[in-house]
């Protein structure tokens, strides 16, 4: 009832705003005198209600002529940057990004370098320059996406200080940044990094791992993003974002490739405009290739992968100034589970088999719907986002590395079918203020509405006979409703600094459910539970103080803070482990940080340094007193660090970039009872030093197109899996290399290119198994392949 009431107030709220304002609200009255280009341009943006970034060198000299009286604002800033040699480059949602016109094109490797790619964010719930921005994050445009050949999370970690994306299963992704993450696959437990697809929440970790195509950016925010994204974001957040039509603009670009293990791969996005108040964009993916390992004793596949998905969105511009982006997604994904290969019991020495006689498979299909409307008014730009996600998985595996038929004495076979079903309804509204000349303000509203289902079956086949010594099925269902507000806001202070302060108030409600079934022990092992509740309320403020003393230049230091939601551990094995909910952790992060650009803009260097205090958080062991395995606010932590990124374009066709994050973590109270201290231990997943260096060129063949090329090497140091500090869940150091080689024509329409991952073909870990036996599985040996890429 809720999810319809709030459905249809988004329709309503459309339609009010598609008639609410007239044309005439799109003139300005400008006074801006004739001046220094850069004092107009920033004259004309505050004037304006809008952002606009301009370089910030080679305007020396340069004036401009007085703008007077009311004008359409994109008619005045054509007039004032007119003769000053700058053209628009981009034009979204209130952020215009001004360049230098480039020079004629000059068949010569010898040319003066261009300017770095601005890349617009949204950290802010804004549309920013990413530079411009007080809060440490990567990001990555689409033509960086595509160079690199970044197609899932796990290869833009490979990218990324601070973050590591690797696998438990297929299902179960590990995704952590500066440290913060946890091994729970309980429906009634979140996870500490979000992951949002165009403003909205993909709910559960088991649909973030797809294949990434057809995006306009990545942005990886680190550290507490609690008071603009809300709950579950202790770590961070990884956002992604596909871009919009442009309205008058046709386009069409296609990409085919194949590679060994029968690799096949199709991916292309069309653009059609329909008038000048309409446009259209689908895309697609398909992928597909064979088994990177196979279970020798059943023959099949492992760590294959079919993969397909389709997007679409139509934009609109609903009045002059009120515009609608309608979106829509699908996709699906299938193989034949994991290679978890025995170290000892039945092992046949290759790594890339496994020894599990069980059929594995997993199966996963995702949608999502949404409506985002953009209303710019006299006093600033009104938001709403309404949007459903919905997403199924289906995985039957081994959790222990070997068949029973290895196994010896009282050990078994631990297999498990987990399927989950979830769904999620969200509704946000916010206001963001014109970019005033003391600051602006942005403050909002968000409901949330999640049904999630869980069935796991676990059984343990008994060594040698494969009988079934265990037997439980916990059938989990978990409601949560939340509900925020937000304001944020930053206020122009003297000497060129800026005072940034926000809160968000948040209040969780969560609703669960458990039946367990133990077939073996029907007596003492079942039992159900029907709607147990529970409520938390927390305030996540930030303050933020940064000082710009010229545009490309900006120094920051800030206090974050953001929280994991409390839930119910819903794969409890008695009622009273079910009953007692644990709260929601939170982390403090102090950082100071800088960002600047440098030689007129073709050099930028951003590092941050951070301590992040973690206070009761969510473990989940097992207590020798009660003889339960349960999750708990048993810890805290601490977690300090630095990142550098280095990027720099020496020469018009080299692009060079570097970074380098170094992690401290310290569990400072974690203490199990009557069993292990793992006070002093580092937390899980956080590799001391992590770091990568990248180089991509485009060099100019006299006038017969482009040599293309793509080099990178990215090193991830040892870690522990856990907090136990055992050295057989402990992934030792690694470093990959992929490289591509290519041509391009000289219209840029077309394009060839040879490519190979893990060049060096390095066995690394994602996980160690010490389940019943000692057992690993790694990560995806040396690929190669060809990719033919065609605009039209």
């Amino acid at each position: 009832m809720m999810r319809k009431t709030l459905l249809a107030g988004g329709v309503a709220a459309l339609a009010l705003l598609a008639h609410a304002a007239p044309a005439a609200a799109q003139q300005r009255v400008f006074d801006v005198p004739a001046q220094p280009a850069a004092s107009a341009i920033s004259a004309f943006a505050r004037q304006a209600g809008l952002q606009v970034v301009a370089p910030a060198d080679g305007l020396e000299g340069v004036r401009t002529q007085a703008l007077k009286g009311a004008m359409d604002a994109r008619a005045a800033l054509h007039k004032l940057i007119d003769g000053t040699g700058l053209e628009i480059v981009s034009d979204s949602a209130g952020v215009i990004v001004l360049r230098r016109v480039p020079a004629p094109a000059k068949d010569t490797v010898a040319a003066e370098p261009a300017a770095l790619d601005t890349i617009i964010v949204t950290a802010q719930k804004r549309e920013e320059a990413a530079q411009g921005v007080p809060i440490s994050l990567s990001a990555f445009s689409g033509r960086a996406v595509e160079t690199y050949r970044l197609e899932s999370l796990r290869d833009i970690s490979r990218l990324t200080p601070g973050l590591l994306v690797s696998s438990f299963s297929q299902s179960s992704p590990t995704i952590a940044i500066r440290g913060a993450t946890n091994t729970f696959t309980q429906i009634g437990a979140n996870k500490p990094v979000a992951v949002v697809i165009d403003d909205l929440f993909i709910p559960r970790n088991s649909a973030a791992s797809f294949e990434l195509y057809g995006l306009n950016s990545v942005q990886v925010l680190k550290g507490p993003q609690g008071t603009l994204f809300g709950r579950n974001v202790t770590g961070g957040a990884i956002v992604l974002d596909t871009g919009k039509p442009a309205y008058e603009d046709a386009a069409r670009s296609v990409r085919i490739g194949g590679g060994d293990y029968g690799l096949k791969q199709v991916d292309g996005r069309v653009d059609i405009p329909v008038g000048q108040d309409v446009a259209l964009r689908l895309s697609g993916s398909f992928k597909q290739h064979d088994g990177y390992g196979r279970d020798r004793l059943t023959g099949r596949e492992e760590d294959d992968l079919d993969s397909r998905g389709v997007r679409a969105q139509a934009r609109l511009r609903a009045a002059d100034n009120v515009e609608v982006l309608l979106g829509a997604d699908y996709g699906e994904d299938h193989n034949g589970g994991r290679t978890l290969s025995s170290k000892g019991a039945g092992s046949d020495g290759d790594r890339r088999t496994s020894e599990l006689g069980y059929v594995q498979d997993f199966g996963r299909n995702q949608w999502g719907a949404s409506a985002r409307i953009y209303w710019t008014a006299p006093v600033g730009q009104v938001t709403s986002i309404t949007g459903y996600r919905w997403s199924q998985s289906g995985e039957d595996y081994s959790g222990t590395g070997a068949s029973y038929v290895f196994l010896t004495g009282t050990n078994t076979q631990s297999v498990n079918r987990d399927v989950d079903d979830v769904g999620l309804f969200s509704q946000e509204v916010r206001w963001a203020s014109p970019k005033w000349s003391r600051g602006d303000v942005v403050a909002g509203v968000y409901l949330a509405d999640e049904n999630a289902k869980r069935q796991l079956r676990t059984r343990g086949l008994a060594a040698v006979t494969g009988v079934a010594s265990s037997d439980v099925l916990t059938d989990q269902a978990v409601r949560t409703r939340s509900y925020a507000g937000f304001i944020d806001g930053t206020l122009h202070l003297p000497a060129a600094l800026d005072l940034t302060l926000g809160a968000r108030y948040t209040h969780d409600e969560k609703t669960a459910s458990l039946a367990r079934t133990d077939f073996v022990r029907p007596a003492t092992g079942s039992f159900t539970a029907r709607d147990l509740k529970a409520d938390w309320s927390e305030v996540t403020p930030r303050a933020v103080l940064s000082w710009t003393p010229r545009q490309d230049l900006k120094v920051y230091g800030s206090v974050t803070r953001g929280y994991t939601a409390g839930g119910f551990n819903t794969d409890a094995a008695t009622l009273s482990a079910l009953a007692t909910p644990f709260n929601a952790e939170t982390v403090t992060n102090y950082e100071l940080g800088v960002k600047s650009q440098w030689l007129a803009d073709t050099l930028r260097i951003n590092a941050s340094i951070f301590h992040m205090d973690y206070k009761d958080k969510q473990e989940l062991f097992f207590n020798n007193l009660t003889r339960v395995l349960t999750i708990t606010n048993a810890g805290q932590a601490t977690v300090k660090g630095a990142e550098l990124e280095v990027t720099w374009r020496p020469l018009p066709w080299l692009n060079l970039m570097g970074n380098y994050g170094l992690l401290d973590t310290v569990y400072d109270n974690f203490v199990i009872p009557g069993g292990a201290v793992n006070t002093g231990n580092p937390l899980g997943s956080s590799p001391r030093n992590k770091g990568a260096v990248a180089a991509d060129v485009r060099i100019p063949l006299n006038g017969e197109g482009y040599l293309t090329g793509a080099l990178s090497w990215a090193y991830t140091d040892g870690y522990y899996t856990g907090a136990t500090k055992d050295p057989n869940l402990h992934i030792d150091s690694y470093a990959l290399t992929n490289l591509s080689v290519g041509y391009e024509s000289q219209n840029g329409r077309w394009r060839l290119t040879a490519w190979v991952k893990n060049l060096g073909d390095v066995d690394y870990l994602l996980t160690p198994s010490t389940q019943g036996v000692l057992a690993e599985y790694l990560g995806e040996p040396r690929t190669m392949g060809v990719m033919l890429s065609a605009k039209f």
